[in-house]
C-alpha cells in the first residue's frame, strides 16, 4: 500500500485550521469566569459590535457546575430556567434554542468550556447559568454595540 503524504497533509492541515476546513475564525475572544466566591459572572458586562463574531471562553473557577446562555429576551429567562431544570444533563433546554443567542454545556469545577456566536443587533442582552437554582442570581449582560 502507498500512502499519499500530500493529500494525508492536506487532511491534517484543514482538521487542524477550522478557517480551512470552512468554519469562520471568531473576530474577538472574551474570556468569562464563574467566581470562585459567590454566583456571579465575571466580569458582569461586556460589550461588542453588532455582526462581530464572538467567541466566549467560559472558565469555571467556582465550586458548583455552571454553564452559560445568552438569551435573546429576558421575558424567556424563567421559562428557560424551569425547562433546563426539568431536562437537567446540561441544563440547556434545547426545545428553546431558537430563544439563545448562543450556549455552553455544563462545565465542572476548573473546566473551560466555549462558545462562538455573532453579536446581535444594538441592544442589551442577559446571559445567565441555568443550572438549578442559579438564574435568578447568576446574571451578565452583554451590550451589542453599533
Amino acid at each position: 500500500m502507498i500512502l499519499d503524504m500530500s493529500r494525508t497533509g492536506a487532511l491534517i492541515i484543514l482538521l487542524l485550521c477550522p478557517v480551512l476546513a470552512g468554519a469562520q475564525a471568531p473576530d474577538t475572544t472574551i474570556v468569562i469566569r464563574a467566581s470562585s466566591g459567590a454566583l456571579e459572572f465575571v466580569p458582569a458586562e461586556i460589550a461588542v459590535k453588532q455582526g462581530t463574531r464572538v467567541r466566549i471562553q467560559f472558565i469555571n473557577a467556582g465550586i458548583l457546575p455552571h454553564n452559560i446562555v445568552f438569551v435573546r429576551d429576558d421575558d424567556d429567562i424563567d421559562a428557560m430556567a424551569a425547562a433546563a431544570m426539568r431536562e437537567g444533563g446540561d441544563y440547556v433546554p434545547l426545545a428553546m434554542k431558537e430563544k439563545m443567542l448562543g450556549y455552553t454545556r455544563l462545565a465542572s469545577p476548573a473546566q473551560t468550556v466555549e462558545v462562538i456566536f455573532v453579536a446581535p443587533p444594538p441592544g442589551q442582552y442577559t446571559y445567565v447559568c441555568l443550572m438549578s437554582g442559579h438564574a435568578g442570581m447568576m446574571l451578565g449582560t452583554l451590550r451589542s454595540l453599533r
